[in-house]
């Protein structure tokens, strides 16, 4: 019997269920993905560099939990306020508490068992498919990769049944403490069309001033750190909710006091419809506009940081290359890149000291950067070499030297002192010799294919040299730090994309339940105009603008949150505005394709094609 109830329920709110369900499926498929990427440890162990944005996965799926659980939650919720009549129906004709709370669980664990079901089998296609991309972009294999994890898929099932199981515990805790007579009428409410406070004027000032300090702070975080830290999202956050609580309504209100747009049509029935619910929605919609700016704020910050990678990797290692002892075939290679500069240096070493040789870094000083002004520049103070033996072991050396040093020969230069000796003790220095050539191009990425060649080629060098062969991406040059940085960089890239995608998706599926849910109560309304001749075309177009209207207030703040929130990043990046058009293109793309399903659920709610029903509904 209680399966037959739960059954009969879900068919009679079957397109509501079916909205559940769509927006969960992105959540969990993404927060699988992650998990698989972060957690499939035969892949991790075949290829160092993933362990360079495992953590960058972790920290996904932490924050994708978080929201799917606010979510989720919400969603059940909401779909339990849409059935209280029933439940209150059930408990009048003498079915016990217990049972539709056995009711409610079977059917939210249902929907989210195929909720799960579902997820999980797009999560692994799209977990090959980003493990492809992986690959490909940083030139590895796919050895070990499974995209079917088991521990990946057990875990995402426990975690969301988990949040389901909360939701049913939630849901019947509040159908328990209403009372009988609440449930039946819970679906009469009366509207009441915004009044005039005094305090409007007062919060649109308070308003526009916590958005201004949040701007500002935004704007400035360069300089003010970690006070911008905490005054950004709190004052902007702040700004938000006030201008929504007090513009948005007398904005609606000047809309409907306006007699040349009232006039036209049935505009005075729109703008009537938007000012008895406006009073309910305003703080949806502020909360709307900030998962608008974190979402495309995520996406867009991906696409900054991935272009980020050269820019600071130039910045870290200023040659392009540095080989030690190249051969002949490592000899070949050089010749094929055009060198804008390319210098050779000698030095000798023992247990104790680096000797480099005074003559070959008189002639050719090697670039540094500048620790005052962070800017590109030729060493100098060198001072005359000292005399071996000495009976100081220690040659102290200008802050100049030890830049260049480290920048002639990063793979030793920690690990022993360094000495500059003059040529007649360079050659009585028993030790054998070591040539270091560095280079550097007009574009290191025009020649990334002959860094790793020469990479490869350069392990065998610093067996050698250190005693032990590192990995291929862990050696002293540019192209494995670029390696390093632009794995790191395309796993953040990835991260953004896919939990902007999702945010965006579950946000609007949250704007899209709330106007549904007021649905209901306008069917009498519409269905009168109807009885007194206004055409379907026109009560379809006044729900079109009644929700483009609504749609529009968050979209448009939030995408100026975007704008404004990206400039926090320009110290730290080239350029934080990299390809934003294309989150903010993303946005739209998906927040169209939900407005339009919106129109549409609400046109089949409250304009039945069948005329019975209407005469039904005004009865």
């Amino acid at each position: 019997m209680l399966i037959k109830l739960a059954m009969n329920g879900m068919k009679g709110r079957l397109k509501d269920y079916i909205v559940l369900f769509a927006g969960s499926i992105i959540p969990i498929s993404v927060f699988y993905m992650f998990l698989t990427l972060a957690v499939n440890q035969t892949f991790i162990r075949n290829h160092s560099l993933i362990n360079h944005i495992q953590l960058v996965f972790i920290v996904g799926t932490v924050l994708l939990s978080v929201i799917s659980f606010i979510y989720i939650l919400y969603t059940t919720s909401f779909l339990l306020s849409l059935r209280k009549k029933e439940f209150g129906i059930y408990q009048l004709i003498g079915v016990k508490k217990e049972q539709i709370k056995k009711v409610i669980l079977t059917e939210t664990m249902a929907i989210g068992g195929f909720s799960i079901i579902q997820g999980i089998a797009f999560g692994v296609f799209l977990s090959l498919c980003i493990a492809m991309l992986l690959a490909k972009q940083l030139n590895i294999t796919l050895a070990g990769f499974k995209p079917f994890y088991l521990p990946a898929v057990l875990f995402t099932i426990l975690f969301f049944l988990f949040i389901y199981f909360i939701s049913v515990l939630l849901n019947n805790r509040k159908l328990t403490q209403s009372p009988i007579i609440k449930l039946l009428y819970s679906e009469i409410q009366s509207d009441h069309s915004p009044a005039k406070h005094k305090g409007t004027m007062i919060k649109i000032i308070l308003g526009t001033a916590s958005l201004f300090i949040g701007y500002t702070a935004l704007i400035l975080m360069e300089f003010i750190t970690y006070a911008g830290l905490f005054l950004a999202p709190i004052m902007t956050t702040l700004g938000t909710y006030l201008l929504f609580d007090s513009i948005v309504p007398l904005v609606v209100q000047r809309l409907k006091e306006n007699k040349h747009k009232r006039l036209k049509g049935i505009n005075s029935f729109t703008y009537s419809q938007l000012s008895f619910r406006i009073n309910e929605l305003k703080r949806v919609l502020a909360t709307i506009a900030m998962f608008i700016a974190l979402s495309a704020g995520a996406i867009s910050g991906g696409f900054a940081f991935k272009n980020n990678v050269l820019p600071t990797v130039d910045k870290e290692v200023i040659y392009d290359m540095t080989l030690y002892n190249p051969d002949a075939l490592e000899s070949t290679v050089i010749h094929s890149i055009p060198f804008t500069e390319k210098h050779h240096y000698r030095f000798k070493f023992d247990e104790e000291f680096n000797y480099y040789l005074y003559e070959d870094l008189v002639k050719n000083p090697p670039l540094i950067e500048d620790f005052i002004t962070y800017q590109i520049r030729r060493a100098g103070n060198l001072p005359l070499p000292e005399k071996l033996p000495i009976e100081n072991s220690f040659q102290i050396l200008p802050e100049d030297w030890y830049m260049a040093l480290e920048t002639i020969n990063p793979a030793m230069f920690s690990m022993r002192s360094n000495k500059i000796v003059s040529i007649e003790d360079y050659k009585n220095i028993p030790q054998k010799e070591v040539i270091v050539v560095l280079g550097k191009t007009e574009n290191f990425q025009d020649y990334l294919a002959q860094w790793k060649e020469l990479d490869q080629l350069q392990l065998a060098k610093y067996f050698d040299l250190l005693g032990y062969k590192p990995d291929a991406d862990s050696i002293s040059s540019k192209y494995s730090s670029f390696l390093n940085e632009y794995a790191f960089a395309s796993g953040t890239y990835f991260m953004g994309f896919f939990l902007g995608f999702a945010f965006l998706t579950m946000m609007a599926s949250v704007l899209m339940f709330k106007i549904l849910s007021g649905a209901s109560m306008d069917i009498h309304r519409y269905a009168i105009l109807r009885k007194i001749g206004v055409r379907n075309r026109l009560l379809a177009a006044s729900i079109s603008k009644e929700l483009f209207i609504v749609f529009l207030f968050p979209a448009l703040l939030g995408i100026l949150h975007v704008v404004v929130g990206m400039r926090m990043f320009s110290f730290i990046m080239l350029d934080p505005y990299y390809k934003i058009w294309i989150s903010i293109l993303l946005f739209i793309a998906i927040y169209t394709v939900y407005y339009f399903s919106t129109v549409y659920m609400y046109k089949k709610i409250v304009l039945p094609k069948n005329r019975a029903r209407v005469i039904e509904y005004t009865a």
